[in-house]
């Protein structure tokens, strides 16, 4: 699609853009200021658009993440005691030591057509493939192995214990749910 056609049916949408952002901001200047935002990120990427049949829906997903990204930043920030600032090196290492302890206990109840491939897979760090010639099965037999004994193991896990995560995904805090969980 050349750049004057891009712009002639983006001009087409502006006025319904704007009404759709203006149903979801508090003023007009706010709404005027979220399109041309949307706009500026519209041309920006217009590179990105694949179909170019789905232009207004593809507009419309780039007015929505605009939306959400002006409503975090205006949520209020609540000062933050100052004991759950940071958790010590060594408070977080004692979590992951164990979270590591418990995971290596409860592989070994796993029946073992899961534990193997995924021992291979999380503790021994080999790619797939390799697991596949090691052990005489196909990739997609090791993939649906190390899959599902993730599954169990996170159950186990689960089921053990409560976890809290960062927004990376690493643990850091658990509560023990259950007496016999593995030490």
């Amino acid at each position: 699609m050349s750049t004057a056609q891009f712009d002639q049916e983006l001009g087409e949408f502006f006025a319904k853009l704007r009404a759709f952002i203006r149903r979801r901001v508090p003023d007009d200047s706010t709404a005027d200021d979220l399109t041309q935002e949307t706009l500026l990120k519209v041309y920006r990427s217009r590179a990105a658009l694949r179909a170019e049949d789905r232009l207004e829906a593809w507009l419309y997903r780039i007015a929505r993440r605009t939306l959400i990204d002006y409503y975090r930043k205006r949520r209020p920030s609540v000062e933050i005691p100052e004991d759950l600032k940071s958790e010590s090196k060594d408070e977080i290492a004692t979590i992951r030591d164990a979270v590591m302890k418990s995971t290596v206990c409860f592989m070994q109840e796993l029946p073992e057509i899961y534990r193997v491939a995924l021992q291979l897979s999380d503790l021994e760090g080999l790619p797939m493939p390799k697991i596949a010639l090691r052990t005489g099965l196909t990739l997609t037999a090791v993939k649906s192995r190390v899959r599902r004994g993730r599954v169990m193991l996170k159950q186990k896990l689960q089921d053990c214990c409560h976890f809290e995560f960062d927004q990376h995904g690493r643990v850091i805090d658990w509560q023990r749910r259950e007496t016999h969980c593995c030490d």
